[in-house]
């Protein structure tokens, strides 16, 4: 069985706690630690903690509701009691924080492991193993080393002991090279500022392929700066996800007493808050799930549409009208359940875009106008990508989002 040690005892350079309790997006470090141990198939969690904090407390109790083992320690000694000889534990020093890579290598057979870096000006903040190599502050271990652990003095840290026990066992060390530490292979959080930074890097590198024009140029921006007010209320998701379905029910209602413009703009800010509501949730989610939300925004939306038409529509033309009507939806469906040719990414239709086209052609009085302009643009769009994807098929395609 694998087992997760965390480190809390180290107070982050302002003194005002543990590192690890320090907020970040979604929670705080130690919650994105938990997460990372989860993905290394940890199935018990330990934390080591000299000083007992109400938050950590607090937080071992949420684990134990959600069926996960967690316990906390205050000395190495304590360690023994909870591991066996045929475990094996990974720790994580205090403020550290593996990539998908580090934790991709360490998700497989356990295997002894130490993490290192070589020497470096610009690593001066990790220990220092010899005159070549300094440690990241993660090591895989056989639990029956932790035996050397129960005679060291209360006041000695206990990373540091792990990292003497695996250095004189010979452990076998990853050095991570400096490409890859630049790319943030290892993030070291030890303050305020620094969690800031971690974050804005997370945000720098939020991916945005395979969006079209809108999202990439316009909406994607405006999440950047609006997540990082977000993340520090929790029920910020929850919030944008009642927002979305309140808007979708507010389109239907004023659709139904002919108010086309202010039903489309509901629905298009609806949609805007489902997008940044999903961006959230791909920080936080250990294991992504079908969003509901989305779902029923896009029914609300598709009869809202349909009251709107119906409501422009006169008796000669109505069937043709219903018919656009269904056949966009299916448009929409097709291309996001196909490949997209990368040439065509930004042009890729998806429902903010048609609302945004629908509410332009009804603030000029032309709202059936607008519905087969959209209808026609999908459909040119599926034909297009479906021939260059024939064309090239040597190239990869981009899994349509």
């Amino acid at each position: 069985m694998k087992l997760a040690l965390i480190s809390l005892a180290k107070d982050d350079l302002e003194g005002t706690g543990p590192i690890a309790l320090l907020p970040l997006f979604d929670g705080t470090l130690l919650d994105l630690q938990i997460r990372a141990a989860q993905r290394f198939g940890c199935e018990k969690f330990i934390f080591l903690c000299p000083v007992t904090h109400g938050a950590l407390l607090q937080k071992i109790d949420a684990m134990k509701q959600q069926g996960l083992d967690a316990e906390y320690v205050r000395t190495p000694s304590d360690l023994v009691q909870y591991a066996t000889d045929q475990d094996h534990i990974i720790y994580i020093a205090d403020g550290i924080l593996p990539n998908a890579e580090i934790v991709e290598q360490l998700s497989g057979e356990p295997q002894e492991l130490l993490f290192t870096v070589l020497h470096g000006d610009e690593y001066q903040e990790f220990e220092r193993i010899d005159l070549n190599q300094r440690w990241l502050g993660i090591v895989s271990l056989n639990t029956s080393r932790l035996s050397a652990l129960i005679d060291i003095p209360d006041d000695w840290e206990v990373g540091s002991a792990l990292l003497r026990t695996a250095v004189q066992a010979d452990c076998p060390r990853a050095i991570i090279s400096d490409r890859r530490m630049g790319a943030g292979a290892i993030a070291h959080v030890q303050s305020e500022i620094s969690a800031e930074q971690f974050t804005r890097r997370k945000l720098r590198d939020m991916p945005a392929k395979g969006s079209n024009f809108l999202n990439r140029f316009l909406l994607h921006p405006l999440v950047k700066r609006s997540l990082p007010r977000l993340w520090k209320k929790k029920a910020a998701p929850q919030y944008l996800g009642i927002f979305t379905l309140t808007a979708g029910a507010g389109a239907i209602l004023t659709a139904a007493f002919g108010y086309a413009v202010a039903s489309l703009i509901l629905l298009f800010a609806g949609s805007v808050a489902q997008y940044m509501r999903a961006a959230m949730v791909q920080f936080g989610s250990v294991v992504t799930v079908r969003d509901w939300t989305r779902l029923a925004l896009e029914f609300l939306a598709a009869t809202a549409v349909v009251i709107l038409l119906v409501k422009a529509s006169v008796t000669p033309t109505l069937a043709p009208n219903l018919v656009i009507a269904f056949l966009l939806p299916a448009h929409l469906l097709l291309s996001r359940a196909g490949t997209l040719n990368r040439r065509l990414a930004l042009m890729k239709p998806d429902m903010r875009l048609i609302l945004l086209v629908l509410l332009l052609a009804t603030i000029f009085g032309a709202f059936p106008y607008g519905l087969y302009g959209a209808a026609l643009y999908t459909g040119l769009f599926l034909v297009l990508d479906r021939y260059l994807t024939k064309d090239s098929p040597e190239k990869p395609a981009l899994r349509g989002q």
